[in-house]
């Protein structure tokens, strides 16, 4: 999604009803799968967002943005509602940030909108876990224009499916993609209560419902890979072929703007494998050695500036 974040920054999170002054605030493009093209064209991608857009005029500036900062979206659907905004509340002193979300029913990116897409311009395509129905109708055109190019000789399409909001069916889109980004907090919804267990949890979710699979054109040749950020204490990951995994969180003395660390980590993982070609463990390094970077600064702006140090 493409939404508006309404942010302040405080010294401490405010008491109940109490009237508090910022440090300093500001308003900026937000959204999971937004959030992820900003960090991927801030590390040298050519990337495009595909979502529902609003032409409402106070919310110009989501597209402007998107436009000043070379994120395509000349694709994007549009509508007259106004999109979601969150109010974010960063605490200088814990290093935190609390979000309120407010979504009163802004329109959802339909399969219809998916099908306008030409797929071979198109190296890896990266799903947020959302709306069921229509998410895993997209995922499998791309598997069917996959088996399509293969025949063809030409190059394929990666699938990502971030989990992140806490909901059971979304285990049918990861069950049909090549890399599942799986969240602390979903996991811990889920059940698991390390990034150990999340990985392995996971991978043993998604092949019960790979055998529960009943029609033969249902079932997938393999289990995606499973990566998981896992906050402070790092991330872990399991590979198709079983290989794991798992790295210590970047020391951070100071944490400056948490807002937005894990879309970051996705965007760098996604960059490290289809743009530097690095397999899974160094990919995963590289997404948490950029995240722990990006925890150190405001905002995306400074990721331009990120260089990997390979461990």
């Amino acid at each position: 999604m493409c939404v508006l974040d309404i942010i302040h920054i405080c010294e401490k999170y405010p008491s109940e009803d109490t009237d508090k002054r910022s440090l300093s605030g500001h308003w900026q493009r937000g959204g999971n799968a937004s959030n992820v093209c900003t960090v991927l064209q801030q590390l040298g991608a050519e990337c495009e967002f595909l979502g529902m857009l609003s032409t409402a005029a106070a919310f110009k500036f989501l597209q402007q943005d998107c436009t000043e900062r070379n994120i395509h979206i000349e694709n994007c659907p549009m509508c007259e509602e106004n999109p979601p905004f969150s109010t974010v509340i960063l605490a200088t002193n814990t290093g935190t940030r609390t979000i309120i979300h407010s979504n009163r029913g802004f329109p959802i990116l339909k399969f219809q909108h998916f099908q306008n897409l030409k797929l071979n311009n198109y190296k890896w395509i990266h799903f947020e876990g959302r709306n069921v129905t229509e998410t895993s109708q997209m995922i499998w055109e791309i598997r069917k224009y996959r088996k399509q190019a293969k025949d063809r000789g030409e190059e394929s399409i990666t699938v990502s499916v971030e989990l992140e909001r806490l909901d059971m069916d979304l285990l049918a889109l990861a069950r049909i993609a090549d890399i599942v980004i799986l969240s602390k907090d979903m996991s811990e919804f889920l059940g698991w209560s390390t990034r150990y267990e999340a990985v392995y949890g996971m991978r043993q979710s998604l092949q019960d419902l790979q055998d529960a699979a009943k029609e033969i054109d249902e079932k997938i040749e393999t289990i995606p890979s499973i990566v998981c950020p896992w906050g402070s204490e790092g991330c872990a990951y399991l590979s198709s072929d079983s290989s794991y995994g798992s790295f210590l969180a970047i020391p951070a003395t100071t944490v400056v703007d948490s807002l937005g660390a894990g879309d970051t980590f996705a965007a760098g993982f996604i960059f490290a494998q289809c743009i530097l070609n690095m397999d899974i463990k160094m990919s995963v390094d590289y997404a948490n050695q950029v995240a722990g970077f990006k925890i150190l600064h405001r905002g995306y702006d400074m990721i331009k500036k990120f260089q990997y140090r390979k461990t």
